[in-house]
């Protein structure tokens, strides 16, 4: 997810749709893989625009994983759909996993385009927004990294959090993340393994999976996370399940 920081980094003179279109997911996309207890074979179809992603092919060898770093997908979606005018670029996702159903899959435009989601600041690693271009993000709903004082979780924005809901541990200045629901990590990986048989991404993710790591992740080819890109990012932090991801997506740590 995007921090306060970035801004003015893409200028466009773009103007706002006037109306969102909301229709059936096609049926290409349903059927991501067998159906796994809760979780949804459905698809939100809430389309964006061409003002809000760009309409070029590349071809797709990598997805990155994000989160919300909030409680609903709606507020996503909302910057996501106010990104031309309130950043000055198109900032967008292709798809939002929801932590529940009845339908986990929100989907915002055709995936084999592409809309700035990294936000490499430096030219030399941007190399042309190639990352960006030849990746597919994933935006999973979940609040992220949370701080501990005086023995009470808070959030990014300072809400308290259980502490039944936390995986403790170190991610930069952050004592411990928020869990991810089991039947969200299901979907996710679904959507993994779809997207992975579709474009034949290879099944591989980085053994080191918490940490900066440009510019040798600006050529791998595979399953990463946000902050492998940036510095600065906390997702997917200490909290997400890698062993299951692995195991459910029959991923190689490389």
């Amino acid at each position: 997810m995007p921090s306060k920081e970035d801004s003015n980094i893409h200028p466009t003179e773009q103007k706002m749709p006037s109306q969102i279109k909301i229709v059936d997911a096609p049926n290409e996309v349903i059927d991501i893989m067998p159906m796994t207890k809760n979780v949804s074979n459905k698809i939100l179809w809430k389309e964006l625009t061409p003002e809000n992603y760009f309409k070029q092919e590349f071809q797709k060898e990598l997805i990155v994983l994000h989160f919300t770093a909030g409680h609903k997908w709606e507020h996503a979606y909302d910057k996501f759909l106010t990104a031309p005018q309130k950043l000055g670029y198109r900032m967008a996702i292709p798809f939002i996993v929801d932590k529940k159903g009845p339908k986990y899959f929100i989907q915002l435009f055709n995936e084999k385009y592409w809309a700035y989601h990294l936000a490499i600041e430096s030219v030399e690693h941007s190399r042309n927004w190639a990352n960006d271009k030849r990746s597919i993000a994933i935006e999973i709903v979940n609040i992220g990294p949370v701080r501990l004082n005086d023995g009470i979780w808070k959030d990014y924005y300072g809400n308290i959090q259980s502490a039944n809901d936390i995986v403790q541990g170190r991610n930069k200045d952050a004592d411990g993340s928020v869990k991810f629901p089991d039947e969200q990590v299901e979907a996710v990986c679904r959507l993994v393994n779809h997207l992975c048989d579709k474009f034949n991404i290879p099944r591989q993710v980085p053994q080191n999976k918490i940490s900066f790591q440009l510019p040798e992740i600006g050529y791998f080819k595979g399953i990463t996370t946000h902050e492998m890109f940036r510095g600065d990012k906390y997702d997917m932090g200490i909290a997400w399940p890698w062993e299951k991801m692995i195991e459910k997506c029959n991923l190689k740590e490389v």
